[in-house]
């Protein structure tokens, strides 16, 4: 029986991972020094400091584990809606928390812009993942 071909590669799929990737890249090269070392020489308790470094490098660790995902998803038709709907569904609450803290905390979008990449790659995915072909193969067995 000869081997099925492989999936087409779907580039919607491969420019949200290289964008989740950048993004890592943009939060550990740029925020750590912005957000990270001056809470970390700050006065706050120990505490609070070893919480928010847990969080900061969780974050840095989705954001790895969702290019691996997507790039994933890019070559496995049957991945892609469910890829979607949990690394999505994550950045979309991510998306939607920097817009609501930061219209709460600044009353701008723009102090805390994170928000554009997490929607980008949201609809990056969402591209890829369109159509029924993408919802057939990722039901079928």
């Amino acid at each position: 029986m000869p081997e099925p071909k492989p999936a087409a590669t779907n580039w919607w799929f491969v420019a949200a991972a290289t964008l989740s990737l950048a993004t890592a890249a943009i939060h550990v090269l740029a925020g750590a020094p912005e957000i990270m070392a001056p809470l970390l020489s700050s006065a706050v308790p120990v505490m609070v400091k070893g919480v928010v470094d847990v969080l900061w490098h969780h974050v840095t660790g989705l954001l790895l584990l969702a290019a691996l995902a997507c790039f994933w998803a890019a070559r496995h038709p049957g991945w892609r809606l469910p890829v979607l709907m949990v690394v999505g569904g994550q950045f979309l609450l991510i998306a939607l928390l920097f817009i609501v803290l930061g219209l709460n905390w600044f009353a701008s979008l723009w102090p805390m812009p994170q928000w554009v990449l997490f929607a980008a790659m949201l609809g990056l995915m969402a591209m890829g993942a369109r159509g029924r072909n993408a919802v057939a193969q990722s039901i079928s067995p």
